[in-house]
């Protein structure tokens, strides 16, 4: 396993995206703990696959609280895309019920938020709502349930 060393800082945003993807991926928690606990110092200037790869790596870590922080501004950074269309739809959904594995726990590449914002904002939206329902929270979490049922993905609760 490759370290970083805690002197490592990104000078912004984009130099993060692709070490933090490509560290979350490969497993490497603590190589992505460091790279979030330097990004926390310029969180204005984080994408949105940095921001849920950050949050992600917070949930990894237990630390539910921060992670939905920082998915709440991917959300925000996202806005409200365009949905898919029907035939879309359908094939996105046979291919949820096709993936092998907790997808919402993958980490996400810049090039998803970027060309699949809609698919962002569900991956951004079944993060936060596994940490309101690790919180204990699961009342909160009835907007976001409802988002992800449209296209059948259910977050069992605590």
């Amino acid at each position: 396993m490759e370290f970083l060393s805690k002197s490592t800082t990104f000078s912004d945003g984009a130099d993060i995206d692709g070490a933090l993807y490509s560290a979350l991926a490969a497993g490497d928690l603590p190589a992505a703990c460091l790279m979030c606990q330097s990004a926390d110092k310029s969180l204005e200037n984080l994408g949105v696959s940095a921001l849920f790869n950050c949050g992600l790596c917070r949930f990894l870590l237990g630390e539910y609280e921060k992670s939905l922080d920082l998915l709440k501004k991917a959300e925000m950074l996202l806005g409200n895309p365009l949905d898919f269309d029907i035939s879309q739809r359908q094939l996105f959904i046979k291919s949820l019920e096709a993936s092998v594995g907790d997808l919402a726990l993958l980490p996400l590449e810049k090039r998803y938020s970027e060309n699949c914002a809609r698919y962002a904002l569900i991956r951004v939206k079944w993060l936060m709502a596994i940490c309101i329902e690790k919180l204990g929270r699961g009342h909160e979490a009835s907007a976001l349930k409802n988002f992800l049922a449209q296209y059948n993905i259910q977050v069992k609760g605590e």
